[in-house]
């Protein structure tokens, strides 16, 4: 008697009707990925994130004193670091050139945008009076703040000739001042401002003398917050605003 020849079967034991299905929704999925990334919109978007990266550590590294104000940037050198090519690069100089963080010139190209007593005295006031708005718009309630404002101004005390660990513990202790400010338009002013003065900062925290004196001052405004005295708090804040701005512009050079 003949035996008779099964045919084969197309599945391998190891491959399921259901694992097929998965292999082809995977398949699906990265054809889809592949025309999104094929979609001019697609690939606007991708370019401005990428911009926005790329902005984002070339101003940390001015901010941190790594590219030192007055500098010259070097494109071709700053592209193979960050692992980019030039024109995302200098998308993002001329970002940065339009927020003052840096300069062109047609001779020498970027160069890091010097420290400046314009910048300081345009800049400070506004600080000094945005920061007194928010806290007099928090209202008593600001003194709920005030045991964590004294543990981060006795660590701030503690610093000794580190500026950017005085610097991140000055900006907690503001941070946490205005935190309860309801205006969060006033709060993102704020903080954009503050980025702009940033280097100033690290030039004022340098100095253990002036640490000592913005904690003096940080203790008269926890001191009145606690005392309910509202608008002796906002004075101590306004004055600790215009001790820095006078500091700055001795430091600066200007007589």
């Amino acid at each position: 008697m003949a035996r008779r020849h099964e045919q084969p079967s197309l599945a391998t034991p190891s491959s399921s009707p259901a694992q097929h299905a998965d292999s082809e929704s995977s398949i699906a999925a990265h054809e889809d990925a592949g025309r999104d990334a094929d979609r001019p919109e697609t690939r606007v978007a991708l370019r401005v994130a990428l911009r926005e990266d790329v902005r984002q550590t070339v101003l940390d590294r001015i901010l941190s004193g790594e590219l030192p104000p007055g500098s010259r940037i070097t494109e071709s050198r700053l592209a193979a670091e960050l692992g980019v090519s030039r024109t995302p690069l200098r998308e993002a100089l001329f970002n940065l050139e339009s927020e003052g963080f840096v300069r062109s010139d047609l001779a020498r190209g970027f160069s890091v945008a010097p420290l400046s007593v314009r910048e300081v005295r345009e800049s400070y006031p506004i600080l000094q009076t945005l920061e007194a708005l928010a806290l007099r718009s928090i209202g008593q309630l600001a003194v709920s703040t005030a045991p964590e404002l004294r543990q981060i101004n006795q660590e701030l005390a503690a610093v000794a000739g580190d500026s950017e660990r005085g610097q991140t513990l000055d900006h907690r202790w503001h941070d946490v001042l205005l935190a309860a400010c309801p205006n969060r338009r006033l709060l993102d002013l704020i903080t954009r401002l503050k980025e702009t003065v940033s280097r100033y900062e690290r030039l004022y925290m340098r100095d253990a003398t002036l640490v000592a004196a913005s904690v003096a001052q940080h203790l008269r405004v926890i001191d009145a917050l606690e005392r309910g005295e509202l608008d002796r708090a906002v004075q101590e804040l306004e004055e600790n605003w215009r001790f820095a701005l006078e500091t700055l512009l001795v430091r600066l050079g200007e007589p």
